[in-house]
């Protein structure tokens, strides 16, 4: 999960800033303590990270060497027209700016979501499969309950 943190801290760098240098992604990643230890981001690990942002994400990080070496993403409308994609990095976004931030871990509230935890893999078990599921379902404020089968088609992440 760490690697996968610094993969979109460095996907999250590059695309607020637009176009930005080696020694400023590396300055931003020194002063981010909870990731970076206080150590500088060498060219080798970059380099590394990039390719493996463009295996894992297919998302291209460029070099616009005329005005400065600055770095860009090439491609961003595949994570803006990508609504997974960019959800997912948005998700690991917010957890990146959390952990940087636990020193306010009392003023931040969160909602529990155990139904993502315990019945997500499930259901998406049986969207692959084309599985038929039994559900309980009770309202909200009702005390009655309903038991039936239903044949998942999509979910829905909010």
């Amino acid at each position: 999960m760490l690697q996968l943190q610094k993969y979109t801290w460095l996907i999250d760098t590059i695309r607020k800033a637009g176009k930005i240098s080696l020694e400023e992604i590396s300055d931003r990643w020194e002063r981010n303590k909870d990731l970076s230890d206080y150590k500088p981001l060498s060219r080798a690990t970059f380099n590394r990270w990039k390719d493996a942002i463009f295996s894992q994400f297919g998302i291209i990080i460029s070099c616009q060497r005329s005005g400065g070496y600055l770095y860009y993403i090439e491609n961003p409308e595949d994570i803006d027209e990508d609504e997974l994609k960019k959800w997912m990095l948005d998700s690991f976004a917010v957890s990146n700016l959390i952990s940087e931030n636990l020193s306010l871990k009392d003023r931040i509230l969160v909602s529990k979501i155990p139904s993502a935890r315990n019945h997500l893999a499930t259901l998406l078990e049986a969207m692959r499969e084309n599985h038929v599921v039994t559900i309980t379902y009770c309202g909200f404020n009702k005390s009655n309950s309903h038991t039936f089968p239903i044949e998942p088609y999509c979910v829905k992440l909010f």
